[in-house]
């Protein structure tokens, strides 16, 4: 299911994520600093998210509906999306990256505005569901951006 980007859903869905995170009753003090990072961008503190990942920072950024965390929320949080994510899961992203997960090219054409760029994915298994991210690689070489996060839920 894909929602066509508008500011109103875009806050809504971030309500809904903040609520479902609160409900989850954590102990901020026994948080990764990955799960800490990514709580503080949901929470508004931070202007992104950032993960170092192979000596590069990989960031996680506002972004818009076709890439980043709106697209994320647009296109994989919003009850009955394919490839849905839980408010868990989007808040451990970057367990992807500390677990030793699976690492391909994405050699997928990538959209004009990502020509000439390299992609990666990277894949976790958990409780017999996949989770994917995407990852873009830029020209300076020091910060990666990712592009997308979903999981092998159907709708």
């Amino acid at each position: 299911m894909q929602t066509k980007f508008t500011k109103s859903k875009y806050n809504e869905l971030l309500a809904k994520l903040r609520k479902d995170i609160s409900l989850l009753n954590l102990n901020r003090k026994k948080l990764g600093d990955g799960q800490k990072s990514m709580l503080d961008f949901i929470e508004g503190k931070k202007a992104n998210s950032q993960y170092m990942f192979q000596n590069k920072i990989v960031q996680l950024c506002h972004g818009n509906e076709k890439f980043g965390f709106c697209h994320i929320l647009l296109g994989h949080y919003e009850d009955g999306a394919d490839g849905r994510l839980t408010a868990r899961e989007i808040l451990n992203l970057w367990s992807i990256l500390e677990n030793n997960s699976e690492i391909t090219n994405y050699e997928k054409e990538l959209k004009s505005e990502y020509k000439n760029r390299k992609a990666f994915r990277l894949q976790k298994t958990n409780q017999n569901i996949d989770i994917m991210l995407f990852i873009i690689t830029f020209e300076d070489g020091i910060i990666d951006r990712i592009l997308t996060s979903y999981s092998s839920r159907k709708s």
